[in-house]
Order: C-alpha cells, then sequence, then structure tokens
C-alpha cells in the first residue's frame, strides 16, 4: 500500500506509536467517507434528487475533506521529500501519474457507455480526455495533485519552513477568495491545498501534540467554532474576503485532527482506522458504481426522507461494495490496476555483489 493511502509505521515502532497514529488512519478513513458522500450528492443533484440543505451541507463540508486529507498525505511524505530525485520519481511521482492516468482513461471509456444525464462531471467528452495531462479533471485530480506536490515540495525543500509556509498560507487564502483566475477548479484546489500537505510534512510534531491533547470538549469545541464561523461567513456573505476560506479550513482541520484522535480510543472507531488503511481502491472504484446505482434511480421519484438519508448511505454501501471489488481484482490478477508495473516501479540499488535483494519489493 502506498503511504498516503495507507498508514506506515517504521519496523522498529513499538506499540504505543502505533496507537498514536492510528488516529491518522481514522482520519483518512473519516475523508474518503466524505469524498464519496460529496460525488453521491452530486449525482443525486444532477437528477434533482437531492434537497437544497443536503447540497449545501455537503459544500460546507469542503472545508474538512480534502484539506484533511492533504495534511495526511504531507504526513508521509517528509521521508521521500528527503530522499533522491529517482527514489521520489519513483516511488511518488511515477506512481501517482500512473494511477491517474489509467484511471482517466477507464473512466472515460465507462462513461461513453452511460446514458447521458448521469455523470454530472461530463467524463465522457473526448476533450476532457484530452486535456487530462494538463487539466485534471473533477474525481481524479487529487492523485494528480500529490504528483505535483511531491515535485514541489522536492524543488523547495532548501527554501526555509516559515516562507513556504507563509506563502502557500497567502496562495490558500487568495485562492479560497476566488481571486486567482484560473479557469480550472483542479488548479485552484491545488493552490488552495498545497498549504496542508506542506504543514504535514514539516508540523508532523505539532500535528500530533495536538492530537494528543484531544478531549470531548476540545472536539465539541471545534465543532461549534466551526459552524458559527461557517455560518457567519455565508450570512455575512464574507466567503469572498480573502482569508475567510482558508481560516475555515484549517477550524475544519484541527476539529478533524482532534475528532480522529479521540474516536480511536473507542472501539467504534475501529472502522475508519481500517477503512483509512484502504482508502486508494475507494477513492478509484466508487464511481463506476456511484453511475451504475444512479442509472437505475435517476427516474425513481425518491421519498424526501430518502433524499436526506440516501448520501450517507449510498457512501456506506458505495465504500463497501469498492472494497469487495477491489479483492476480487487483486485475486484475479489486476494489481496493475492500483500499482505501478514492476518494469516500472522503484527498485532499491544494487548490493556490493552485484544483486538486488531477495525480498526487495516497490515501496508502493
Amino acid at each position: 500500500m502506498h503511504p498516503v493511502m495507507a498508514s506506515q509505521y517504521s519496523a522498529g515502532g513499538t506499540a504505543t506509536r502505533e496507537r498514536r497514529l492510528a488516529w491518522v488512519d481514522a482520519a483518512k478513513g473519516m475523508a474518503i467517507l466524505l469524498v464519496v458522500t460529496h460525488h453521491a450528492v452530486m449525482f443525486l443533484a444532477e437528477s434533482g434528487q437531492a434537497p437544497d440543505p443536503v447540497v449545501a451541507a455537503n459544500s460546507a463540508l469542503a472545508s474538512l475533506r480534502m484539506p484533511l486529507f492533504f495534511l495526511a498525505s504531507g504526513l508521509f511524505a517528509a521521508g521521500p521529500l528527503a530522499a533522491s530525485w529517482r527514489t521520489l520519481l519513483h516511488k511518488r511521482v511515477a506512481f501517482f501519474l500512473y494511477l491517474y492516468l489509467l484511471w482517466t482513461l477507464l473512466r472515460w471509456a465507462f462513461f461513453t457507455t452511460v446514458p447521458e444525464g448521469v455523470d454530472p462531471d461530463d467524463s465522457a467528452r473526448l476533450e476532457v480526455l484530452l486535456w487530462a495531462p494538463l487539466l485534471p479533471g473533477p474525481s481524479l485530480w487529487f492523485l494528480y495533485a500529490l504528483a505535483v506536490f511531491s515535485v514541489l515540495g522536492k524543488l523547495v525543500r532548501r527554501v526555509p519552513v516559515a516562507l513556504q509556509l507563509g506563502a502557500t498560507a497567502v496562495l490558500s487564502a487568495v485562492a479560497g477568495a476566488g481571486l486567482l483566475g484560473i479557469d480550472s477548479f483542479a488548479w485552484t484546489f491545488m493552490a488552495r491545498y498545497l498549504f496542508f500537505f506542506l504543514v504535514g510534512c514539516y508540523a508532523r510534531d505539532l500535528i500530533e501534540r495536538l492530537a494528543r491533547s484531544t478531549t470531548p470538549v476540545a472536539v465539541v469545541f471545534a465543532a461549534a467554532a466551526c459552524v458559527v464561523g461557517a455560518g457567519i461567513a455565508v450570512a455575512l456573505g464574507l466567503r469572498s474576503v480573502p482569508g475567510v476560506s482558508f481560516l475555515l479550513n484549517v477550524l475544519a482541520v484541527v476539529f478533524g485532527i482532534l475528532f480522529a484522535a479521540l474516536i480511536v480510543r473507542f472501539r467504534v472507531g475501529r472502522p475508519l482506522v481500517a477503512l483509512g488503511q484502504q482508502t486508494l481502491p475507494v477513492y478509484l472504484i466508487h464511481m463506476v458504481w456511484l453511475a451504475l446505482v444512479m442509472i437505475g434511480l435517476r427516474h425513481v421519484d425518491l421519498p424526501v426522507a430518502v433524499q436526506y438519508l440516501a448520501p450517507p448511505v449510498l457512501a456506506v454501501a458505495l465504500t463497501a461494495v469498492s472494497l469487495l471489488t477491489h479483492r476480487l481484482l487483486v485475486k484475479a490478477g489486476a494489481t496493475w490496476l492500483f500499482a505501478l508495473p514492476s518494469r516500472l516501479a522503484y527498485r532499491p540499488a544494487r548490493s556490493a555483489g552485484g544483486r538486488s535483494p531477495a525480498n526487495a519489493r516497490p515501496a508502493a
């Protein structure tokens, strides 16, 4: 499993350290559920089956889902960024770009067979496929962003950390206010969320101290701050003011860390931890199953109560089906759908005897 999508503890790590890092997997599990829910709302809204309050709540959760995901990614990126360019390009950049391009092609081929009105992203358009290397599509841009962030992180590694974080915080504030003028939502989001990736890279100790300090009172207070902050921003029309969306993202990420660190202390948090170790297949597969479900649902007159319940129910069901699909594909030998082929994967340096270690495996 890749470090962004699955927990990786050091070989000599203690049980205490593993428990302390379990909250990262819980955070990723929470984030992927929010991503699947977001896509479910998008598809339901396309067929007029998402009530306005559900759409509004889904928009508000944007402050949490991707910033938290990028923060978790950054927590595991410091090691690769400190390695050689060859190692970084193989273990992260090639890995993410391979999956991005492969699944962009697969999804395009799939959505060309889907009836019109099902896909809100227009993934079947040929121009979307042709521009994909430069303009990432709505549902796979996260992988593209991780490849770009890895290269950027390596390029600026010798720049003082305070300058990196300060510059990307300003960039995030400006992009969040819609002032960049970039005609690409994916590149705009990358400008907004690079800060959180770098925070994960450089502030791991601070983040872990925050996680260890969690209490039920702290979680409630952070949640209230998020709700009140978002409410004030919407009521007063402040979202277009530079820095407001950025501060809401920061509040949401603090809540996400505190909540994840708290829930792993209880048995109810175990499913989130397990899910956080398998987010890659869910991210790649769930859109296909969602489209198939919507082919059947789009002409159904859902009761209002069902419309409110549909997004979370679909999120859980699609996550489970995606994990099952992944397991079946791997058993069938289709590992190339989720990992670099061996000829492209990272190979460690040969030993003094001229032979690679027998147990060497691609880092992905």
